[in-house]
């Protein structure tokens, strides 16, 4: 008899060391995943899932049970319990990006992402919980930690399906902060890599020229392995044994599992000025500092960069994001659309509200963003901020005290995240091993375009601390 449960923090390698040595089976583990599902990730728990696939994720774990009992597995997800937010198109499951719009509507394919999952032999259980076409970063999933409190968006059923065991690791999208917030919220790891290097077919947009997708999971292990698999398939190999993120990134690394070194010794990590953290919550900046200093201990060399203001970001941030929703949900659904709820309607009326000229204005800064990024990270491996200036706000709050003054919630979740969504950087956020284990916390990591390898190493280095 199996001794698996999903909800006892297992990693995607240690659940595959059970399979090899016969202690559990992927039936076993997709059970065990569904029966938590079924009984703390709807409407009544953690508001975790959206849609579930039971019958198909069955069917899947016999048949990735055979194909491990013959010694034929696909490679390092085969047979694991996966998830994917409801607004990544899987065929035959229904794709409503939490809103009652699109109420009904079942995609008729696969997206990319999904299709690389399937051939590496990963078991979807079912699509989470989102808010609405990924606007807001404020529920509906209640956070594992305190279910009074958000688990973030607007990934945040993937993130909070990941903590609670309800899956390994999950897909989620990123436009302002969308994987890195709710990784943060629930104490777990998420990556949004270089933009457009894993492809959004499929994925229904909220702003074309933000948008990211990405995956979240426990560990940086596990995020290495599901981002080696996405990789490689989204390029046409065979996902299950490539070699780890693609030729370009040398194999070893994700495409089979195994953990990016964790030694920070001679890494090279960049943090702004006091000036530009003291937006944060002076606990988050405390842990923050802590970690860094837990760092430098370990032979990091911590360094003092530049970044573009905050105000410099969200004066482009918000007209670019806002411009780009408003074209597409007017193109297709029409300016009289009654059925959305009161965020997307707004944020949809200030959208049409953009000029031409201000959508260009803000489009013309993005360079300039990218370019200071590009300066700081010139001296240093990585930059470091925390993920996150607040706590998880409570559910349905909307508007919290930032440095001594009332902001708008989201604004305040994503103040120290949409920049790299601007300038397409890499970033990843992770719960350092210095962090109390019954408080979520992330420290965010920014790296060069295309050096996954790298931004990943340092927070397994962060992640290894304590």
């Amino acid at each position: 008899m199996s001794t698996f449960a999903p909800e006892d923090g297992r990693t995607i390698s240690e659940l595959r060391d059970l399979y090899d040595a016969g202690e559990a089976t992927p039936v076993d583990a997709v059970e065990a995943a569904l029966g938590r599902i079924e009984r703390d990730g709807g409407d009544a728990g953690l508001r975790a899932f959206a849609h579930l696939r039971a019958g198909r994720a069955r069917e899947e774990a016999e048949e990735a049970a055979r194909r491990l009992a013959a010694g034929a597995a696909r490679g390092p997800l085969d047979g694991v319990p996966i998830a994917v937010k409801s607004m990544v198109a899987m065929a035959g499951m229904p794709q409503d990006a939490g809103s009652r719009v699109l109420e009904g509507q079942y995609a008729d394919r696969d997206a990319t992402l999904v299709s690389a999952l399937k051939e590496a032999g990963a078991v979807i259980v079912g699509t989470t919980s989102m808010d609405e076409f990924a606007l807001t970063t404020l529920g509906p999933a209640r956070n594992p930690f305190d279910r009074a409190r958000t688990a973030g968006g607007s990934s945040g059923g993937s993130a909070a399906a990941v903590r609670a065991g309800m899956c390994f690791a999950a897909i989620g999208t990123d436009t302002g902060g969308s994987i890195r917030i709710p990784a943060a919220c629930c104490a777990v790891v998420g990556l949004k890599p270089t933009y457009g290097l894993l492809p959004t077919d499929g994925i229904i947009p909220l702003a074309w020229s933000l948008d990211h997708a990405g995956p979240i999971g426990r560990t940086v292990a596990d995020v290495a392995a599901m981002f080696g698999v996405l990789l490689s398939g989204a390029a046409g190999g065979n996902p299950g044994s490539g070699p780890g993120f693609g030729s370009g990134f040398g194999s070893g690394f994700g495409g089979n599992g195994s953990a990016p070194a964790a030694g920070l010794g001679g890494m090279r990590i960049g943090i702004p000025s006091d000036e530009y953290l003291s937006v944060a919550d002076p606990h988050l900046l405390a842990e923050f500092r802590t970690a860094l200093a837990a760092a430098a201990d370990a032979g990091a060399e911590v360094l003092r960069i530049e970044l573009p203001g905050q105000e410099e970001v969200k004066g482009v941030h918000w007209p670019v994001l806002s411009a780009e929703m408003a074209a597409y949900h007017l193109r297709r659904f029409g300016a009289s659309e009654d059925r959305y709820n009161a965020p997307m309607k707004d944020g949809i009326s200030a959208g049409a509200t953009v000029t031409t000229e201000e959508y260009l204005t803000a489009q013309r800064g993005r360079p300039v963003l990218r370019a200071k990024v590009d300066a700081a990270l010139s001296g240093v491996d990585v930059i470091a901020l925390p993920t996150m200036a607040i706590d998880p706000p409570e559910m349905g709050r909307t508007e919290v005290d930032l440095d001594g003054r009332p902001e708008d919630a989201v604004a305040a979740m994503v103040r120290l995240t949409s920049l790299a969504n601007h300038t397409g950087h890499p970033a990843v956020s992770v719960p350092p091993g210095t962090a109390p284990e019954d408080r979520p916390a992330g420290v965010q990591l920014i790296g060069r375009h295309y050096d996954e390898r790298r931004l990943l190493s340092v927070a397994a280095g962060l992640e290894a601390m304590g």
